[in-house]
């Protein structure tokens, strides 16, 4: 028997590649988020996408203990982690699961969502206890009641008891187009007067996410769901609109191999089409690749090595990346290579790597978040 046993931590960082997470973003940007709406505005903090890409049970305890109001989820699975690590706090799950298993879904303790009369018929049928939001479509083309549904919607929850009404809500699609904005808030507006009228006065209603906070604090209504906002995740225009800190702080790797390759080598570097090298290239493989969130094909974004711009070569591999150090001699076994982030007085930020990889902000975090080991940092 050996004489010890490495935890599951040490062994993950065994290979040298990392993602610093800054956790205190959260609360610093919850703080904002409650400038923008003020204190009598509920906030529905979205760990979707498992806490998009930063682990949804971790994310909703920072959160809670912050002070956020309720949580929200895309899955039943996101859902029951939370409730896993202890928290009790309101869980809204988004429209994600079939009706045939709405007996199942209600059983979960979560708040639900309707989105159909399929939705709602089953939840009815059910015959589980369950609290419910109503999602309208106000133009979004996604999920959601439209104008011609919500009227028979509203009248079958109120001729039931099965299912109860906790709130409505909507997501808009343009926050940053005003007549796009003005045209579907009127929408959800028209929706909340039906259900007025069908006796529904007393529900959480709900409308912006993390931009329209940001563009249209005036359309806070009783409460707001952002997601990236909280995660300071946003593309730059809307980060420095609010002051937000990015939770995601960096992404490094360091050198595990290095090789020196002369003048007239063949080399077909990441499964690309074989190059002839004009001088003498000394290369260094680090541990991260496509599998890591990375790009796979060029453009592959630029790094950095003690301070200086090192270029990517070939194609980038499921797990390596091969950088170009032969203007950095002193590069070599175990140097840090920064991907995101700062070095001596550079940096790469997340949108200089969103826009080399021809992706969104939106979508490159989540991506990177979550095959790396976190490390905390300040």
């Amino acid at each position: 028997m050996r004489e010890f046993e490495l935890s599951e931590r040490e062994v993950q960082l065994l290979r040298p590649a990392w993602a610093e997470i800054n956790w205190g973003a959260l609360r610093s940007n919850l703080a904002v988020a409650r400038k923008l709406v003020g204190n009598d505005v509920e906030i529905y903090f979205v760990c979707k996408g498992d806490g998009f890409g930063f682990g949804a049970a971790r994310v909703a305890k920072l959160a809670a203990e912050a002070g956020v109001d309720a949580l929200c989820v895309g899955s039943p699975e996101e859902g029951l982690a939370i409730r896993k690590a202890g928290i009790e706090k309101e869980i809204l799950l988004f429209a994600s699961t079939l009706p045939e298993d709405a007996a199942r879904v209600a059983s979960l303790g979560l708040t639900v969502t309707i989105q159909s009369m399929e939705s709602l018929r089953a939840f009815i049928s059910a015959g589980v206890p369950v609290d419910a939001f109503l999602e309208i479509d106000p133009g979004f083309g996604r999920f959601g009641f439209l104008p011609s549904q919500w009227g028979v919607a509203l009248r079958a929850l109120a001729a039931q008891s099965t299912v109860r009404l906790k709130g409505i809500y909507t997501h808009l699609s343009s926050p940053g187009d005003e007549v796009v904005t003005e045209r579907q808030a009127g929408v959800f507006n028209a929706a909340l007067a039906d259900a007025s009228a069908a006796g529904f006065n007393d529900v959480v209603t709900m409308l912006a996410s993390s931009r329209v906070m940001i563009a249209h604090p005036q359309l806070s209504y009783r409460a707001v769901d952002p997601g990236r906002l909280l995660y300071g995740a946003l593309d730059h225009e809307w980060m420095s609109r609010a002051d937000l800190t990015p939770m995601m702080h960096a992404i490094r790797g360091r050198v595990i191999h290095v090789q020196e390759h002369p003048a007239g080598s063949v080399l077909g570097i990441g499964y690309s089409a074989p190059i002839r090298l004009e001088r003498t290239v000394r290369v260094g493989v680090v541990p991260i690749g496509f599998g890591d969130g990375l790009n796979h094909v060029p453009p592959l974004g630029r790094v950095l090595v003690q301070g200086r711009e090192a270029p990517v070569m070939g194609r980038r591999s499921l797990q390596h990346t091969v950088v170009d150090l032969t203007d950095i001699p002193q590069a070599g076994i175990g140097s840090i290579v920064t991907f995101l982030g700062a070095d001596g007085g550079q940096e790469i930020t997340i949108d200089e790597l969103a826009e080399a990889f021809n992706v969104p902000v939106l979508e490159l975090i989540p991506r990177l978040a979550r095959s790396l080991p976190h490390i905390s940092v300040q």
